[in-house]
């Protein structure tokens, strides 16, 4: 689907990622690249010379109001855009397909522990094991101790309610064809495997496994 910026002409977005708050973080925009350079002009204007604070996205094609989607814009110096041109020859002409983006979004801040996971396909269940993947990416790179794969869903399964946040859950969730989240390990995250080593939950001679085993069937028992 196609969502309609209503503020500017002539410009389209297939995707689009806020934070928790409504700020922008991620945009797939099309349009005339004088369009494009318009919008991004106004980001940086006060609202009293003409600027743009933020942008409503409508659904092309929609006539339910309740669909239109508010974005905010209240840190445009943290924006990074990348551009590519389409093929002259389409239907709609000289189109530009362009991506503006929060830099943090391919930075992880160590300092914070924290760093957005993004897919180019919706949360579905299929997703989940590219989901997984990408979120544990992000663990072993944040934490300040060293884990092992094998401990991935045994880590996850532990912390993921204080340390991942999917903006699916969100007031603002990811619109178009996407999935986002936002890993954060907390201040305890290193105590936290320490325990589970100490618990017998991972562990270096395949501890993780029995657990899960153990795990699976009382699960089953309980079903």
């Amino acid at each position: 689907m196609l969502y309609k910026i209503s503020e500017l002409s002539d410009l389209y977005a297939d995707a689009c990622i806020r934070d928790e708050s409504g700020e922008l973080m991620f945009l797939s925009l099309y349009g005339r690249d004088t369009a494009i350079q318009q919008l991004l002009a106004a980001f940086t204007l006060k609202e009293s010379c003409g600027g743009l604070s933020g942008f409503r996205l409508t659904p092309v094609n929609d006539g339910d109001d309740r669909s239109v989607e508010q974005v905010h814009v209240r840190s445009p110096d943290r924006l990074t855009k990348f551009s590519g041109r389409l093929p002259r020859d389409t239907l709609f002409g000289n189109l530009v397909h362009t991506w503006i983006y929060d830099a943090a979004l391919l930075k992880p801040d160590r300092s914070t522990k924290t760093a957005w996971f993004m897919l180019d396909e919706p949360f579905t269940p299929e997703a989940r094991p590219r989901r997984l993947q990408g979120i544990w990416s992000l663990y072993k790179t944040l934490s300040p101790v060293p884990l092992l794969d094998r401990w991935r869903d045994v880590v996850i399964r532990a912390t993921h309610s204080e340390c991942v946040s999917f903006l699916e859950d969100s007031d603002h969730p990811p619109i178009g064809k996407v999935t986002a989240a936002k890993v954060m390990l907390t201040e305890s995250f290193s105590d936290d495997v320490s325990r589970m080593v100490q618990a017998g939950m991972i562990g270096l001679n395949g501890e993780e496994e029995a657990y899960l085993e153990k795990a699976r069937s009382a699960n089953t028992m309980a079903a």
